[in-house]
């Protein structure tokens, strides 16, 4: 019966996610590692091998940054056992794999690390002897780049067994995957900053009356490390605006800061007024009158992506400069429209 429940959850889980890896939620993987069968020496001088390496492939569907559904194929290695059936010895020399299903179940303590848990079911397979049994593991997991993520897991596949053969299999994997959905969403936000092309039209000389306005969204990364000050190699950032203000000194500018909804409200808020100011200061040291400047912090209001996610946080954390529009006449070449 168990063997029954196991198989039938393995195919249900291929059929239901062949069509999902192009969605967002989906990754693959592969790992490697060791693996050690126990009390699988049991026929003294009988030659015995108890401890291989093994490789394997996963993949799995994610939900949110808590919950996945994840399916593994596992060579566990190669091995020679020795059991007592009764009155007779039983030795066998062979390969072992599994085939194993389960929830992975994680809690991620920043943006980068998460502790994660799994308990399900394998079909393991040992020469002439394949059964159901159940399986467990827990884990650490590291996003180093946008979409790749590398973890180290314990798993064990608990009480393998038949009529004579019985074992557990303790292993620790090491492994990396690649989640489809994180590398969909940078290219998302990475074509959403996008701007497109000025058109300039053949000139003209003309006395004409212009308008301008300027916007500008600078990101975390802009300031030190868990603090409200600016970086000195970002400060190079603001130079289109300092220049566009010097230019026209009708101009005012706009500075409002934000934050993502992780922590209390009330750091937040401090935070987002904190970082405004510290871009006001830096504008006012480059000749920038404080008279023109509107500076405020809004915490984590307005969020402009899903603070559930972690590239949705760091989105959220930004400070927006505008400059409203105004008017100023110049003369210079324009095309006259017919």
């Amino acid at each position: 019966m168990r063997k029954t429940v196991v198989a039938a959850s393995i195919f249900g889980a291929l059929t239901a996610a062949a069509p999902t890896f192009a969605d967002s939620g989906a990754y693959l993987g592969a790992r490697i590692g060791g693996s050690q069968l126990s009390d699988a020496c049991n026929v003294s001088g009988a030659p015995c091998t108890d401890s291989a390496f093994g490789a394997g492939l996963f993949g799995g569907y994610d939900w949110n940054e808590y919950f996945a559904l994840e399916l593994t194929y596992e060579w566990l290695g190669s091995y020679e056992t020795s059991f007592v059936d009764g009155t007779n010895s039983r030795v066998q020399d062979g390969n072992m794999s599994a085939v194993t299903l389960a929830p992975k179940l994680s809690y991620p303590f920043n943006d980068e690390w998460a502790v994660f848990g799994k308990i399900g079911g394998a079909y393991a397979m040992y020469k002439d002897v394949k059964e159901a049994a159940l399986m467990g593991g827990v884990g650490i997991e590291y996003d180093f780049a946008t979409a790749w993520s590398g973890r180290l897991e314990y798993q064990r596949i608990n009480d393998f067994k038949d009529s004579w053969f019985e074992t557990d299999v303790d292993t620790i994997w090491l492994g990396v995957s690649y989640s489809f959905g994180k590398a969909a969403a940078a290219a998302a936000a990475a074509a959403a900053v996008t701007q497109a092309p000025v058109e300039e039209q053949p000139p003209v000389v003309e006395a004409v009356v212009m308008t301008k306005t300027f916007e500008q969204v600078q990101g975390q990364e802009t300031f030190a490390l868990n603090s409200t000050k600016l970086e000195e190699s970002k400060k190079s950032d603001f130079d289109p605006v300092i220049a566009l203000l010097n230019e026209h000194p009708e101009s005012t500018v706009t500075i409002v800061g934000y934050t993502d909804s992780s922590g209390p409200e009330e750091l937040n808020q401090r935070i987002s007024e904190e970082r405004a100011e510290s871009i006001a200061s830096y504008l006012e040291s480059q000749g920038i009158d404080r008279s023109r400047m509107s500076v405020s912090g809004m915490g984590e209001a307005n969020p402009i992506a899903d603070n559930s996610t972690k590239e949705g946080r760091a989105q959220n954390r930004r400070v927006e400069i505008t400059v409203p529009e105004f008017e100023y006449t110049v003369e210079e070449m324009v095309e006259k429209t017919q």
